[in-house]
């Protein structure tokens, strides 16, 4: 194995499930638009592991490198990262002016106004993510939009502009993987939950300096509520500060501030606690927790993204051309048991005794098979493939099993060659030493052999007389 594969298999070893899920989905998507060549990072993957959704795995993994969609995804995952940073910043920000603002040059505080002021935007925005939570376990489709988190991924999708063409399959194949496992609002949550918390926790710090080396004075006011509201209010939220610990004004400290009323110090430290609870308990704290949750969610999530969905019809054709690779079985004498005997005779490069194997592809149904001159030629036996992926699949596992010395493969002169007649072509000589291409029914031979010189076929016999393909039978069979 060169450095390069080496290279590959370090990078795969040490990729994370969730990489390997949203190589091995994206690269799905850019197949669904055309075959690709894939012979030689199969064979690898077959070869470095061994169980098939690993070397389903590999064998994306070594396309996405060479299709740029592994470095294009690392690109992602540090723009996704330098957009958190960004967000982060910006709400840490706010927090730090937000805690400035509440702290006035003219050292009195509105009290009221500077709880709705602190937590108001981030409890709506809060009410807004549980809703979107519970439609997410309701109906199952993805939610989110309105998510810091959601922002800074779909910001991450789009930057840099220069980014790689496969960037819109990653985005897409990232997006399907975490809505099926339903995990939109806690990746959503993680981020956003987490560029809270640090918002708050500045704002907490910057009340806390404020009051610990300043005075201020705490009051409320009103032109059409009651006196009795205010002590409502600061009754019901200061309830779960005063479990922790924290002074809560009582009924006598809320009437004192009213109307500007001067409060003792004792009040007035009431009513900075109070307020530095409520940050703590409607903010940090709910922030937080709801980050670790998210976290220990996404977690599990990605447990269950490492698992191959081998009920995926594309998955299922890749696994079965993987089984073609198997080696063929082994017959034990019954007479020497314990010693495992070929259970044929080969040569290198193949079975003389299979004979040449005469192989259709794709032929119109007024092409007559086998044809008429070919028939019985070589001594092998022959199949005429209309093109599905079971057939081709069927005639590989076929060939690994007898592993003939030659293939003749009859085309039709006039059909047009494409990826997929490329990459049979090339399954096709994986498995026998030596293949011929014999181009009938009709002109086209030069277009053929244009296509095949393109291809890289370029050693490939291509005959246009069944005379030819006789001579070249005959030859292959008495080597």
């Amino acid at each position: 194995m060169n450095s390069a594969a080496h290279t590959s298999q370090g990078s795969f070893t040490s990729a994370s499930a969730l990489d390997r899920a949203v190589v091995v989905a994206a690269v799905a998507r850019i197949e669904q638009g055309g075959a690709l060549e894939d012979d030689a990072p199969l064979r690898q993957a077959f070869a470095a592991a061994a169980d098939r959704p690993v070397q389903v795995q590999q064998r994306a993994w070594l396309l996405g490198e060479r299709l740029g969609v592994v470095a294009e995804l690392a690109r992602w995952r540090r723009a996704t990262r330098l957009c958190a940073l960004l967000l982060a910043l910006l709400l840490a920000l706010a927090g730090l002016l937000a805690g400035r603002a509440v702290l006035s040059e003219a050292r009195s505080i509105n009290a009221i106004a500077a709880f709705a002021s602190l937590l108001g935007l981030h409890l709506v925005t809060l009410v807004m993510w549980f809703f979107g939570l519970l439609w997410d376990m309701k109906s199952g489709s993805r939610h989110g939009d309105w998510s810091l988190g959601r922002w800074a991924l779909a910001w991450a999708a789009r930057l840099p502009p220069d980014r790689g063409r496969h960037a819109p399959e990653i985005w897409q194949a990232f997006a399907a993987l975490v809505q099926r496992q339903r995990l939109w609002p806690w990746l959503a949550g993680l981020l956003s939950h987490s560029i809270w918390a640090v918002s708050l926790t500045l704002t907490l710090a910057v009340l806390l300096a404020g009051f610990a080396f300043q005075a201020y004075a705490l009051h409320w006011e009103t032109t059409i509520l009651s006196p009795a509201f205010f002590q409502r209010f600061v009754a019901w939220t200061g309830s779960l500060p005063a479990l922790l610990g924290f002074a809560v004004p009582d009924a006598d400290a809320v009437r004192a501030v009213a109307a500007h009323h001067t409060a003792d110090a004792v009040q007035q430290r009431a009513w900075a606690w109070w307020l530095i609870g409520c940050v703590v308990v409607y903010g940090v704290l709910p922030r937080a927790l709801l980050a670790l949750l998210s976290l220990a969610r996404w977690r599990s999530g990605l447990a269950r993204l490492a698992v191959v969905d081998t009920a995926d019809p594309q998955i299922q054709q890749i696994v079965r051309r993987l089984d073609a690779l198997e080696p063929p079985p082994v017959v034990v004498d019954a007479e020497r048991r314990g010693v495992a005997l070929p259970a044929r005779a080969e040569r290198e490069p193949g079975n003389a005794a299979a004979g040449v194997v005469l192989i259709g592809f794709e032929l119109p149904p007024e092409l007559a098979w086998p044809p008429t001159e070919l028939a019985g030629a070589g001594g092998g036996w022959s199949v005429n493939l209309s093109g599905s992926a079971e057939e081709r699949e069927a005639l590989h596992a076929r060939l690994l099993r007898e592993r003939p010395g030659a293939a003749l493969v009859v085309v039709a002169a006039p059909g047009s060659p494409d990826r997929g007649t490329a990459r049979w072509l090339r399954e096709l000589r994986q498995s026998v030493p030596e293949v011929a291409v014999l181009a009938t029914g009709g002109d086209g031979v030069a277009r053929w052999r244009r296509w095949m010189d393109s291809e890289g076929f370029e050693d490939l016999a291509l005959m246009e007389h069944a005379q030819q393909a006789i001579e070249w039978i005959v030859k292959r069979s008495q080597q």
